[in-house]
């Protein structure tokens, strides 16, 4: 994920900017603000930022001065420039300090996000052939490749190392989920591999490079033993470690006739604990056991069978239960304390749920017919796409909202929007905001609001906010502006004339009449 920063010395749009695009789906995981280019010059000396997006004219330090000073700091990042001057010479003075866009205000946010998407595929496409061209090198054997064996063997070996840079490297959080997997060629019968082992080692350490590291799926090193070993991230991104072993043993394979015997450890989180994970595939490789095979961890297994033991109980528990929301919402409990403590993978994780939720819902629907209102394939969709720590959250609401019985389902839903929605009012919101609280589709939050209103969720939030800019207007001096700002619109003429749509009179007009009466 990216880092982009937002610099303009008005709050407003400053701050807007920073709430209202997607910046998770644009590829966008930190988003800074700076109120000045002073600010600007502190965060980018502090923290790596990819995408900047500028106000030309601010106080302290103008904009083309700020990126002066920032290209002296990150030549290589990106810079989009916010002007209100429709000036060539402006133009030219951005092109000049390599500042790679450029947009008129007032911004429009379209344009915006079409540009910010613009200028992180252009890091993307950078990054990845600059990474092609360090992984080729790191396959010759280069001074890059033995950085990373060096510090991941002190890893293994229990000794503080610093991991930032390999962080970085990979972008990869400190929590990630992730496994060893020591790969030993199997070379019994081939007397020309048994003559040649560390060239077919090498060729194996490349192949797995190629495969792993290049696409930022693992970390590929030779422990102190020589052995070939690979640092799996796991995640919902990832295929299951198994699966892409496979994929790495059929392509060694066809390419070199040969078997491996792939070890895997327990999964961990971070690299910090991935000794851990490293001692327990070495422990399968000192019983050298089977040929041309994946051994997982007896921990592994054991585990795996106790979780399933529990789970089969729990599910019978709350389908049995379907009529009984407290029993059945008691067992649910369970099981979403049960899928996190067992420390499964993201992908496993996310297959179990799907599975429970799946299960009751049809069950739901043949028994009772009351899991026709709930969307399934979007449950599915959320799932899959949400990170391993909001997992289990997302089914038990999901499945919570099932168990509910009749239009308490409905109105469970609505009635927490609105609450939100009231607690809210001054902030942007948004049918696809409301929607993603309750992990349902925006199409299908929007049916259930009206359904249970009469009233469109868009339109609703419109009266909130009038109801109160007109409480305000009547009972308070204050100024309309702060009104206004408190009711979510931050523009005021904007909000004039919205106000007048809605009660046929200005809000001056409106605060005349009422303080009066």
């Amino acid at each position: 994920m990216y880092r982009i920063m937002i610099v303009d010395d008005e709050k407003i749009i400053r701050d807007g900017i920073a709430r209202v695009l997607p910046w998770k789906e644009m590829g966008i995981g930190e988003v800074y603000t700076a109120a000045s280019g002073l600010e600007a010059l502190e965060i980018v000396e502090k923290k790596p930022v990819d995408v900047m997006v500028a106000d030309i004219q601010m106080a302290e330090m103008d904009g083309l001065t700020l990126v002066e000073k920032v290209n002296q700091i990150n030549p290589d990042m990106r810079i989009i420039m916010l002007t209100g001057y429709d000036n060539f010479e402006y133009v030219q003075k951005c092109c000049k300090m390599e500042v790679h866009d450029y947009l008129l205000k007032p911004v429009d946010e379209v344009e915006l996000e079409e540009t910010i998407r613009r200028q992180v595929e252009a890091i993307r496409t950078r990054e990845v052939n600059a990474r092609k061209q360090r992984v080729l090198s790191r396959a010759r054997g280069t001074e890059e490749q033995l950085k990373i064996e060096y510090a991941m063997q002190k890893l293994l070996e229990k000794k503080q190392e610093d991991v930032q840079w390999i962080l970085d490297e990979y972008r990869i959080s400190e929590e990630q989920p992730m496994q060893a997997a020591i790969i030993a060629p199997v070379v019994t019968g081939s007397e020309s591999w048994s003559k040649h082992y560390e060239l077919l080692n090498l060729s194996i350490k490349n192949a797995c490079i190629e495969m792993f590291d290049f696409n930022r799926e693992g970390i590929t090193f030779e422990d102190a033993r020589k052995n070939i070993v690979v640092v799996l991230f796991n995640g919902n991104e990832f295929e299951e470690s198994v699966q892409r072993v496979e994929t790495l043993n059929a392509y060694l394979k066809e390419e070199y006739g040969i078997c491996q015997q792939v070890l895997l450890g327990n999964e961990v989180e971070g690299l910090e604990q991935i000794y851990i994970s490293y001692d327990d595939a070495y422990l399968l490789h000192e019983e050298n056991v089977g040929n041309g095979e994946i051994r997982q961890s007896a921990k592994s297994q054991l585990r795996l069978k106790l979780f399933y033991e529990i789970y089969n109980e729990l599910k019978k528990a709350i389908e049995s239960n379907i009529g009984d929301y407290e029993k059945a919402n008691h067992a649910l409990e369970s099981f979403c304390k049960a899928v996190q403590a067992y420390n499964l993978s993201c992908s496993l994780m996310k297959k179990i749920c799907f599975e429970l939720a799946s299960g009751i819902y049809f069950t739901l629907l043949m028994t009772t017919n009351d899991g026709a209102d709930s969307n399934l394939n979007e449950f599915a969709t959320v799932l899959q796409g949400c990170e391993r720590k909001d997992v289990a959250e997302i089914t038990r609401t999901f499945v919570s909202k099932l168990l509910l019985p009749g239009e308490e389902k409905v109105h469970e839903v609505v009635a927490r929007a609105k609450s939100y929605i009231k607690q809210h009012l001054e902030e942007d919101i948004s049918v696809t905001q409301l929607a993603q609280q309750f992990y349902v589709a925006p199409s299908y939050f929007s049916k259930l609001f009206k359904k249970n209103t009469g009233e469109g969720c868009n339109n609703y939030i419109i009266r909130k906010r009038m109801e109160k800019a007109q409480s305000l207007l009547s009972s308070t001096n204050m100024k309309t502006g702060k009104i206004a700002d408190l009711c979510g619109y931050k523009d005021v003429n904007y909000f004039s004339l919205a106000f007048k749509k809605y009660s046929g009179q200005s809000p001056l007009e409106y605060r005349e009449n009422t303080q009066h009466k």
